[in-house]
């Protein structure tokens, strides 16, 4: 479960960016943060993710406090945000096949996995295409891939949405509602736009001027 009590942010004196902002989410529910640009929802995501540390308030994951949470021995966590961080000069195959060798992955295990991801994520072609030389949407389609191929106790996704073609934002709402709700994952969802929201599902939440409406 996770537990947002009383939470600010601020950069700097005058203004907060996040306002007392208050969730909680059960284990294995889906939520979708929506709000206009600079709305505090990509904020949220970070402060949650421990990237931020908030100004004022707590944010507890299964009643521990976020700033003591082990994110590399303990909770699994899988974050995606509009830039990944890649093996930029390897092969988009070399950067599934570098997921599961540094958890110690037999070779045929290895093969085997990383050859179906790219199938399932239609990546084939696109194999051997160093990451450097990939477009955007082949980079989110990449950390979509890598996030399937080990366990994650926690999906954070931050407005991934923009500049996208249609077709583009179909595919990964199909593989991301694809990937959590088959996984049963807790999971929160940062975008910009309501019909993406809808789409996506789960339990939404509108954020406004960094305060939950």
């Amino acid at each position: 479960m996770i537990l947002v009590k009383n939470v600010y942010l601020s950069y700097t004196k005058e203004y907060y960016t996040l306002n007392n902002i208050n969730l909680e989410v059960n284990k294995g529910e889906k939520v979708v943060l929506f709000g206009e640009k600079e709305s505090g929802k990509s904020s949220l995501i970070r402060v949650i993710a421990g990237l931020e540390k908030p100004t004022k308030g707590n944010v507890y994951l299964d009643n521990t406090d976020i700033s003591k949470v082990d994110f590399k021995n303990g909770l699994s966590l899988g974050y995606i945000g509009s830039t990944g961080v890649f093996l930029n000069n390897k092969s988009l195959k070399k950067n599934l096949e570098y997921v599961l060798k540094i958890r110690k992955e037999q070779k045929e295990v290895i093969t085997s996995r990383v050859a179906n991801a790219l199938i399932k994520y239609n990546m084939e072609n696109i194999a051997d295409t160093k990451v450097k030389n990939l477009g955007r949407f082949e980079k989110l389609k990449l950390s979509i891939a890598r996030l399937s191929l080990r366990k994650v106790d926690l999906f954070l996704i931050d407005d991934i949405f923009e500049n996208l073609t249609k077709k583009e934002t179909e595919e990964l709402i199909y593989y991301i509602n694809e990937l959590i709700n088959f996984e049963n994952v807790t999971s929160i969802i940062a975008v910009s736009d309501k019909k993406i929201a809808e789409k996506l599902g789960g339990r939404q939440v509108k954020i406004k001027f960094g305060s939950i409406e």
